[in-house]
């Protein structure tokens, strides 16, 4: 119930039955969340909405805000109801980061919006050109905190991926800046181990069952299986493999032996 209250300003919202609660749950966990769970995996990433934009003071206008709301609502939602949590380093990097980019699309709101400021064709043609340019940054943040958040899940009593020394914030307003959130020295970000995604990495269909196989190099001559069934959920192992192959191996296996634990509630077709 923690994030249907969060959607709705932290109280639930009222309805009229169990049936109208139920149908809202499945729309928000087995609809919208199953869609933005897809972006875990480093071969479906994530991308802000994308639309053809006219050079004009209304349209820059209507995008930069839409970039802000969009940023806003990935840190907070990232966060969920705290204010402010340690976070992988490099997540909480790529969250100062997307604040920054926030700052400067809530700027550029206001310099649009204000009549008074010249709008030369040229200046706005140069400015539609940069917001193109903040919003594939905006993906690469937004992907990398994903992923930092995905590798220390993974790597959780294993070989944890360095935490922030600094609390990540929510991004509350334009006049609250990051500027107190000091960012990664070369050496911690180069301490940090990358987890690496095997070539063998697939999406497979065995026994009536369709999953993605992700493998992970854990930085430590290590493999990770991971396998996300149809909803989403993650089936992680607890032990790394000494290859990447017998991960692979190991997949298949768990797929014939056990196809019912990765049938995923959406899945319509009995097994073969």
């Amino acid at each position: 119930m923690a994030p249907l209250m969060q959607a709705w300003g932290g109280e639930l919202p009222v309805f009229g039955s169990a049936e109208e609660m139920d149908e809202v749950m499945n729309v928000l966990m087995y609809g919208l969340w199953n869609r933005l769970s897809e972006h875990q995996s480093s071969r479906k990433p994530f991308k802000l909405t994308r639309f053809e934009v006219t050079a004009s003071r209304q349209a820059l206008h209507g995008l930069a805000e839409m970039r802000a709301q969009e940023l806003k609502a990935f840190v907070d939602g990232l966060l969920g109801p705290d204010d402010e949590m340690v976070l992988p380093q490099k997540a909480h990097d790529a969250v100062v980061a997307l604040a920054q980019l926030y700052e400067m699309f809530v700027g550029a709101t206001e310099l649009l919006a204000d009549s008074a400021q010249p709008a030369p064709d040229q200046e706005l043609k140069a400015l539609l050109q940069n917001f193109q340019r903040m919003t594939i940054l905006a993906d690469e943040q937004i992907n990398k905190a994903v992923q930092s958040c995905k590798r220390a899940r993974l790597s959780s009593g294993q070989h944890a991926e360095k935490m922030a020394a600094t609390m990540s914030k929510k991004v509350a307003s334009a006049a609250a800046p990051f500027d107190d959130m000091p960012g990664t020295s070369e050496g911690d970000a180069e301490s940090e181990p990358d987890f690496t995604n095997s070539p063998l990495s697939q999406t497979v269909t065995r026994n009536g069952v369709t999953v993605d196989v992700e493998i992970y190099g854990d930085g430590h001559g290590g493999w990770i299986l991971e396998i996300v069934d149809a909803e989403n959920a993650s089936h992680v192992w607890d032990e790394p493999f000494e290859t990447e192959q017998q991960a692979l191996t190991e997949a298949f296996r768990a797929l014939d032996a056990e196809p019912l634990e990765f049938l995923g509630r959406a899945a319509d077709q009995p097994l073969n």
